[in-house]
């Protein structure tokens, strides 16, 4: 019983400022493997990275970290090149300027809407499919959900009760003193992604699982 999501989160691949990087197509045009800090097969990151790897060209090199704070603190090290992310996440570096984002998913947030897009990158029609799904979930964030078998009734209750709880200027207020981005995605939208993603055909739903792991 979907409830709503209270983000929306984007995804984008920064590197270190201090490369010599200014776009995505500056990126692919290097020869050496650049190293990215990822967290490994069934992190969002490491799938983000091997799209772009497999079917929009970008030559990488995988370094694996335990958490996010630690891959953070490699950039900062100048132990890798970059890393990717949420852009939530990535924002106080970037503001910063330890890193620089140079694409994104098709989500777009304030802050990164003119970035290129990576699907847009992908050399085939099934990548640019792929990627295309591998993005649909940022649009919902993280949603909310009550058990299976949830009252009807008690389900709206408690979607009204999200959209005006995310809604609240108090707590839109205390969102962005913790820099935080609070955006409510109702459940109709969550469900729209879902449905999308579950009813592709059976071949790019293969194809898909040979890249995104759990």
């Amino acid at each position: 019983a979907w409830i709503g999501s209270a983000a929306v989160e984007a995804t984008v691949l920064t590197t270190r400022n201090d490369l010599p990087y200014k776009t995505f197509d500056d990126l692919k045009k290097v020869k050496e493997p650049i190293s990215l800090a990822s967290m490994g097969p069934g992190a969002s990151d490491h799938q983000f990275f091997v799209f772009l790897e497999k079917f929009a060209g970008l030559n990488t090199k995988f370094i694996i970290y335990p958490s996010s704070a630690e891959a953070s603190l490699a950039v900062e090290r100048k132990e890798v090149d970059g890393q990717g992310g949420s852009y939530s996440s990535l924002k106080p570096f970037i503001d910063r300027g330890l890193v620089r984002p140079l694409v994104r998913g098709r989500v777009a947030v304030s802050g990164i809407e003119t970035l290129p897009v990576d699907e847009d990158f992908a050399v085939d029609k099934k990548g640019k499919t792929l990627m295309a799904m591998r993005s649909a979930p940022d649009s919902m964030g993280r949603p909310y959900v009550a058990p299976p078998g949830t009252p009807e009734a008690t389900v709206n209750v408690l979607r009204d009760a999200f959209a005006k709880g995310a809604k609240d200027p108090a707590a839109q207020e205390d969102a962005k003193k913790n820099k935080m981005a609070l955006e409510y995605v109702p459940a109709r939208e969550v469900q729209k992604v879902l449905k999308n993603l579950l009813n592709q055909p059976p071949d790019i739903v293969n194809e898909f699982g040979k890249y995104v792991k759990f």
